[in-house]
């Protein structure tokens, strides 16, 4: 019983060892599927596939999905996104995981709005933040600032969307949360860029930028580098600029992101337009319109038109450009991005002055005036400052407040250290102490195993000697006295009976002696090897030698009598399944120990264990007896050879 239990112990030991590997493993498989959720999407389904055979639980649905709900919406298959949003919300109530639940929320919700239900889909927002505040839930609070603070820049308040993603960077930071920080500079950037802070924008950007490598999230290098060329751009810097565009083309391209390429289209005809290549800046902006128009990104559209237009008013094509602009305007009536306004009404100024309309021309321009006045009002720099001011105090006291704790959290770390120690030490003790349960009792059991095979060999040997006995006294003695008591009958010669007579007197002391050799106690047992060997050259023909140490006789009876029996089993081994033509017997003394060898030349031993008969097994209890070992030379291809070494004591 006792075996048992600690069998089930070093089994659970060994249980928690793997499950703790499938685990790491099912972790690794994760991360893979959502690293190529942004640039790859046949490795992100094989990689999902394998982590829910690996681990088919709902947990791990819910997370999988989860990835390919993004990659859908990444793309622009808004529909698609939403269904396996749906499925991982589902996966996710059923394995009461309420992290991944509100999460599948957030990214339908996000949807709603992306499709145009913008006041309900913000309030939804703000209501999933309450609840993941209250959860401390902070991946979801860091997904909730960054889509909020998205929906606030849509609608132009620029401050609090600012607001927003500082205290997303001060969060993630602090939390020490992966891919946050590189998303929160990078929202940071687009805003101090569109105030004018291009310098700014740039540290921002390139801050992000190695966030972002470290985390080896392609999706998110894409963005910065696509940000960091328009900061060049903008400071005129355009062989910067082209060399990381050709980067980004060629990855957006490769994934296929209709939004991020058509971008890419869209700043590159605007660096364009700054170097006078109106040509081929136009052609860039056809090809970003041409994209977006299909997946009907309507704020990203007006952009284009806007970017357009430019070209068509710069190379005097005016009356295309006017078209073009009403079509940016009926547009932006449906976003009602503010700054897509004000540059629309700028344009529409421009192209009213070349036109002479100076009326409406004039009206354009007051009207564009406001509308740049409010955005300077929505957002200064003055308000960036402030913003970024706080963000820095923050950083300052959260250093302090880590410098207070600090002389605490070095104290409670040693005492855990301690107690980890001390719980590394005992746990070590524990399974060495399983290990060496488990290994005794199996020693024990083979000890058993073999004393019962011994015992079991041992019987059956019994028997099989009774049965040669029965056969020698019926077969040999048997007749023989037949034949002696046949002749008395018959009268024969008292010199004939004499003779038959003296054959069955040995033949029963030939029997004596196999059972047990008398003549040792007599003639001690350097002659009864003699005797032995004798027999053997001329019974069966075998070239005997030996040589044995004359102090053997020193000897008790009991321990020459084990030797001798030793070399009468090593000779019937010989005999029965050697093959062998010759054998030696040799018994040396070194200081106080003997060295006996019994060597034949014949077959030898292939299998060791399959010999372990009763013949070698009383062979190793003998040696015991001697106080000796035992040593089989079975590595040779031809002949045995035994050595045994014991002291006389």
């Amino acid at each position: 019983m006792k075996a048992k239990v600690n069998i089930f112990i070093l089994l659970m030991l060994c249980y928690n060892i793997c499950f703790s590997q499938q685990r790491a493993d099912i972790k690794q498989l994760l991360l893979q599927v959502k690293d190529a959720s942004y640039f790859d999407s046949t490795l992100m389904f094989n990689k999902g596939q394998e982590a829910i055979f690996k681990s088919p639980n709902y947990i791990t649905k819910a997370e999988v999905h989860i990835y390919y709900g993004s990659y859908y919406f990444y793309i622009h298959k808004l529909d698609k996104a939403i269904e396996y949003f749906k499925l991982s919300r589902k996966e996710a109530e059923l394995a009461k995981s309420n992290h991944f639940a509100n999460l599948s929320k957030i990214r339908m919700t996000y949807i709603e709005f992306e499709k145009g239900n913008k006041i309900k889909a913000e309030k939804l927002l703000v209501d999933l933040l309450v609840i993941a505040k209250l959860g401390n839930d902070y991946k979801n609070i860091l997904e909730l600032f960054n889509l909020l603070g998205i929906i606030k820049e849509s609608k132009n308040d620029l401050k609090s969307a600012a607001e927003l993603y500082y205290e997303g960077l001060t969060l993630s930071e602090e939390k020490k949360l992966e891919y946050y920080p590189g998303v929160f500079r990078n929202n940071l950037g687009l805003i101090k860029l569109s105030s004018g802070q291009t310098e700014n924008a740039l540290i921002d950007f390139n801050e992000g930028l190695k966030l972002a490598e470290k985390e080896n999230n392609k999706r998110l290098v894409n963005h910065l580098k696509m940000n960091i060329c328009l900061s060049y751009i903008i400071d005129k810097k355009f062989d910067k600029a082209k060399g990381m565009f050709d980067e980004v083309i060629a990855y957006t391209k490769r994934n296929n992101l209709p939004r991020e390429l058509s971008n890419i289209y869209a700043n590159i005809g605007s660096s364009l337009i700054s170097s006078k290549e109106y040509e081929t800046a136009l052609g860039y902006y056809d090809s970003a319109i041409v994209i977006l128009d299909k997946n009907n990104l309507q704020n990203e559209l007006t952009h284009a038109y806007m970017g357009k237009v430019t070209i068509l008013i710069e190379t005097n094509k005016i009356k295309e450009a006017e078209n073009i602009l009403y079509l940016a305007m009926d547009l932006n009536n449906k976003t009602n991005n503010m700054e897509a306004k004000s540059g629309i009404y700028y344009l529409l100024y421009r192209i009213k002055n070349i036109k002479k309309e100076y009326e409406k021309a004039l009206e354009s321009y007051v009207y564009f005036k406001d509308l740049t006045d409010s955005l300077n009002n929505n957002l200064n720099n003055k308000v960036i400052a402030d913003l970024q001011y706080n963000y820095k105090v923050q950083q300052k006291e959260v250093e302090l407040e880590k410098e207070k704790t600090k002389s605490t959290l070095l104290e409670i770390s040693n005492q855990k250290e301690k107690n980890n120690k001390w719980l590394a030490v005992g746990a070590a003790l524990i399974t060495l102490v399983v290990l060496l349960i488990y290994f005794y009792n199996r020693y024990l059991r083979k000890i058993k195993e073999k004393q019962e095979q011994f015992s079991q060999l041992l019987i059956l040997n019994i028997e099989e000697e009774r049965k040669r006995i029965s056969m020698d006294l019926h077969d040999d003695i048997g007749q023989s006295l037949s034949v002696i008591k046949s002749k008395v009958i018959n009268s024969v010669t008292p010199l004939e009976i004499e003779e038959d007579i003296a054959r069955v007197i040995n033949q029963t002391r030939e029997i004596s002696r196999s059972l047990y050799p008398s003549s040792l106690e007599k003639i001690g047992l350097i002659r009864s090897v003699a005797s032995l060997m004798q027999d053997l050259q001329s019974v069966k023909g075998l070239e005997c030698s030996y040589e044995i140490d004359e102090s053997v006789l020193l000897m008790s009876i009991n321990s020459q009598t084990n030797i001798y029996r030793i070399i009468q089993e090593c000779v019937n081994n010989t005999i029965k399944h050697s093959g062998a033509t010759g054998l030696k017997v040799s018994i040396i003394k070194y200081n106080d120990e003997y060295e006996f060898i019994y060597l034949d030349n014949g077959i030898g031993i292939k299998n060791k264990r399959k010999n372990e008969g009763i013949g070698l097994l009383s062979i190793l209890e003998r040696a015991k007896i001697l106080n000796g070992s035992v040593e089989i030379d079975d590595k040779n291809e031809k002949g045995f050879k035994l050595m045994l070494k014991f002291k006389n004591e």
